[in-house]
């Protein structure tokens, strides 16, 4: 029992003789007094004294419990030292272990197992996929050592696998060959020409090579592996893989396993959990001068995308299906894609030249909003966008030269007022213009972002952007 245990045990002993003297004194005033006895309040001791008793009690018995385990008061000091020594000296072995593995006395295949060898692997943790909740899928592969005809044949035959709620069983070999990846590569790498595309070749032994123990690898036939958290053994990072052996036979008899493998990772691993998520300001459209800013983070940030564009919301669906494959394929490729420098034509296009060319195109209003901000690379201040609803004006008159109408008018009010929605809706658009066409990891660099209070601009170097 720790220290304060013990003075809270003290503290209720206590308490319960004040009440005591409390109660026999107010016996006694109201004897010597004559006056209405207050009932209700040895009605209150009665009630409290049984639990605070028993609660003592249970201290009491939680603090003796080791002590008699032990063998007494001695024993148990004596015991308690020797396993603070035995804890201390763990410690200076582990550190010992830590600095010998830095100082290249051991490698990493000569650490302590931190997992069982059996069912839990270490893998290096540049496997890369080792995502515990990646784009909403919990990712569960197929890995073998020794090739199994019918087992391969069984998942090229069954493309389309059973789906289980957040669980994607992924086949390796044929993992890029699905048409839900069709554009994969060009999407994250779009400086890469369809001619210059390489092919990509992966197979089920692929996992097998960032085994942290090389000999752990014979113990892996077949099966499902689950990959999750990045641990820590002596000061180095790892991936648990929790192995699920594979059996031969129907296709019925092997769907029936992996419905078992998938239910026992459901049940091991989300057995349980609390969850709690931010909510939305709770504000009213033009209930300050500075509601467009209280809103924007908001708005660029979430699934409101979806819901304003689109085509891009059907897009970002089908790229949550591709969280391993993404993670895969910058593995296998292991070259950054590069920024695109941004020209805007003379006719006000918006191209990326080194990206095949690539044109971004937006509605008029959205594309004069985005002009605004590439004008200023300083950024602008929400609160201060009417500041700029000239210089809006006519960027928008070069963009539509024939003159601005009534509707034109009324939306360049109503993106340079704080007090609506109007701006956020348009910096929503314009991302979802970018990221329609290629990674996020890139088109952040392109689309207008800021933190709430600060001013919004567009991060891309301007030594990258060309006006003609």
């Amino acid at each position: 029992m720790d220290n304060w245990q013990i003075v809270l045990i003290i503290g209720e002993g206590f308490f319960l003789l004040i009440f005591v003297f409390c109660l026999v004194a107010a016996i006694s005033e109201w004897r010597s007094s004559g006056g209405p006895f207050l009932w209700w309040f040895p009605i209150v001791g009665v009630l409290f004294i049984p639990i605070a008793i028993l609660d003592g009690c249970f201290r009491l018995i939680e603090y003796l419990a080791p002590i008699v385990k032990d063998g007494g008061f001695i024993r148990h000091h004596i015991k308690e030292k020797k396993r603070a020594e035995k804890g201390r000296a763990q410690k200076e072995e582990e550190e010992r272990i830590k600095n010998d593995l830095q100082s290249g006395k051991i490698k990493r295949k000569d650490l302590p197992r931190a997992t069982d060898g059996i069912t839990l692997f270490e893998f290096n943790a540049d496997l890369g996929f080792y995502d515990f909740y990646y784009g909403g899928i919990r990712n569960v592969i197929y890995v073998e050592n020794e090739y199994c005809a019918s087992l391969n044949d069984f998942f090229i035959r069954n493309k389309e696998l059973p789906k289980y709620n957040v669980h994607k069983l992924w086949y390796l070999p044929t993992m890029f060959n699905n048409p839900i990846y069709e554009g994969l590569l060009g999407y994250k790498y779009p400086d890469i020409a369809e001619d210059e595309e390489p092919e990509i070749m992966i197979d089920s032994t692929y996992p097998i090579k960032y085994l942290c123990y090389p000999e752990d690898a014979e113990k892996i036939r077949h099966g499902m592996m689950f990959f999750f958290g990045l641990c820590n053994n002596h000061g180095v990072e790892y991936i648990t893989g929790h192995y699920y052996p594979l059996e031969e036979g129907s296709d019925d008899y092997v769907l029936a396993q992996l419905d078992t493998i998938v239910q026992q990772i459901h049940h091991t691993y989300l057995g349980a959990g609390l969850f709690c998520k931010a909510k939305r300001p709770k504000t009213q459209e033009g209930s300050t001068n500075d509601y467009a800013d209280e809103l924007f983070p908001w708005v660029v940030n979430d699934d409101e995308i979806a819901i304003l564009v689109k085509e891009v919301r059907d897009r970002i669906e089908k790229l949550k299906e591709k969280g391993l494959a993404d993670k895969l394929l910058l593995k296998l490729i292991q070259t950054k894609p590069r920024l695109s420098r941004l020209v805007i034509t003379k006719d006000m296009r918006i191209i990326l030249p080194d990206y095949q060319m690539m044109e971004i195109k937006m509605e008029p209003i959205n594309k004069a909003v985005y002009l605004l901000f590439l004008r200023h690379p300083e950024g602008i201040i929400f609160k201060h966008l009417p500041d700029y609803r000239k210089e809006l004006a006519e960027i928008y008159q070069m963009i539509k030269p024939l003159g601005l109408t009534d509707r034109a008018i009324r939306s360049i009010e109503d993106v340079t007022n704080p007090c609506l929605n109007s701006i956020n809706e348009k910096c929503a658009r314009i991302r979802g213009a970018f990221i329609s066409q290629f990674d996020e990891s890139l088109a952040q660099h392109y689309y207008i972002y800021g933190e709430r209070g600060e001013a919004k601009k567009i991060s891309l170097s301007r030594d990258l952007v060309t006006w003609e």
